[in-house]
């Protein structure tokens, strides 16, 4: 899966680390970064993107671009 955080969006609460620690973390500036996309399992990854207060996580297919999280 290929993961993005809109850092524009993202505010810092963290959820997302909740959700997936091997996946997310948050840096200097508290705007939340992803570490290592194979961290987690796909369920947990897709979790920390839905309970993402701002939606800032973008969830998509690898190979086919597809949105998987949230929905287009």
């Amino acid at each position: 899966m290929k993961i993005t955080v809109v850092r524009e969006k993202c505010e810092g609460y963290g959820k997302c680390v909740q959700a997936a620690p091997k996946v997310f973390q948050l840096d200097e500036k508290f705007i939340s970064i992803v570490v290592d996309p194979n961290g987690d399992s796909d369920e947990k990854i897709v979790l920390a993107a839905k309970v993402c207060p701002t939606k800032a996580i973008v969830v998509e297919e690898e190979g086919t671009g597809k949105r998987i999280f949230p929905p287009a």
